[in-house]
């Protein structure tokens, strides 16, 4: 828990004249106590979606039996339910709701108004709630708080992305033709996660050859042949915050229209971090980056500039045209613009990096060469 983190959350309850919220997006719940839901296989048909009770007075988490030892060390208190029995049908949701409904009314009594994340909320739990107190939808309220980080979070954050670099590092050493992309990405997670001491959720674009131009995707069958670049987009949690980072390496020796790719992308990505500073816009920052591309004579790419990254890996502020925030010391985003040519393949470079007062600091050290 960081207590920074909650004070804002506190703060934020209290400007907005509320008194009480039961959160359940999971982001949410990472962000205010520390604690991150299991991720690598998917909604477990033992548990609920966690939740948290905040007030001026209370921070409490609600999490089933299973998951109490891992909940515990967030220092935040627990409440539990049974989820997993053989002595029972299983009912997790139910269970859970009755747990929510024991604390708050513990926490602000049987009636009032509860502020409350809809969109994760499962209709049991907001049936429930409905019949006692006013709910109050505040989906997405936590954002712009989220997109500033802490030091703590920072420091987090830094420790995802030293596995991001291995990954890049382990990829470049290991890329050969006859692999396949997922014989290649088995060995890349093997060291992170020899290196982890743990198992770890990940996500990456694994793809080589023209499968590059696709811009994305996980490991296949595809077997690398000689000179084929392989894109990895390496992304995983550790810790409850995620860290990103996306490089290419040749199984072999690049063409010479794949070099000079390779090369733009490079000095698009260099320019634009010496451009970044705070008080940019989202959008400004998106802008610029394309007409760099544009102006080197290609087309721009055809997803975002970057994203902000913490509990999420996916978050504001979004460098996207829609996108008007501004940036602010303290914001995490990774920057990935990249190019995409039919016959020669795709290139994408990015790196993370944190906001300063005057510019930014380059929170990735993966080396981003082609030889």
């Amino acid at each position: 828990m960081d207590a920074e983190i909650v004070g804002r959350a506190r703060n934020e309850l209290q400007r907005q004249g509320y008194h009480a919220a039961l959160l359940s997006d999971p982001a949410s719940v990472t962000w205010l106590t520390g604690y991150a839901a299991p991720a690598e296989t998917g909604p477990s048909p033992f548990d609920a979606p966690a939740f948290v009770v905040l007030t001026q007075d209370i921070l409490a988490l609600i999490v089933a039996e299973t998951e109490h030892m891992a909940a515990s060390s967030t220092s935040v208190p627990v409440h539990t339910y049974v989820g997993y029995t053989i002595e029972q049908p299983l009912a997790p949701v139910l269970r859970a709701s009755d747990s929510v409904s024991e604390l708050l009314h513990q926490a602000i009594g049987r009636t009032g108004t509860l502020l409350c994340e809809a969109q994760t909320l499962p209709f049991h739990t907001a049936h429930m709630l409905h019949s006692r107190y006013q709910l109050v939808a505040i989906d997405g309220w936590a954002n712009r708080l989220r997109a500033v980080k802490t030091v703590s979070e920072v420091n987090k954050i830094r420790a995802a992305l030293e596995l991001c670099d291995l990954a890049q590092t382990t990829a470049r050493r290991i890329v050969r033709p006859g692999a396949s992309e997922v014989a290649l990405f088995q060995e890349v997670r093997a060291v992170i996660e020899g290196t982890a001491g743990e198992r770890l959720p990940i996500f990456a674009d694994f793809i080589a050859g023209q499968r590059t131009v696709e811009i994305g995707g996980p490991p296949s069958a595809s077997i690398l042949q000689p000179n084929d670049p392989l894109l990895v987009d390496w992304v995983l949690r550790r810790n409850g915050y995620w860290g990103d980072n996306c490089n290419v390496h040749i199984a072999g020796t690049p063409s010479a229209s794949l070099h000079q790719l390779y090369r733009t992308v490079q000095q698009v990505l260099d320019r634009v971090l010496v451009a970044l500073k705070p008080g940019m816009r989202a959008n400004e920052l998106d802008r610029l980056t394309r007409t760099y591309v544009e102006r080197a004579g290609y087309a721009s790419y055809p997803h975002h500039t970057g994203h902000g990254i913490g509990v999420s890996y996916h978050e504001e502020p979004r460098i996207v045209a829609y996108n008007d925030m501004i940036l602010e010391p303290g914001m995490v985003i990774a920057l990935e613009p990249g190019i995409y040519v039919p016959g020669i393949g795709g290139v994408r470079l990015e790196d993370t990096v944190l906001i300063t007062e005057h510019g930014c600091e380059v929170l990735t050290y993966h080396r981003k060469s082609l030889e």
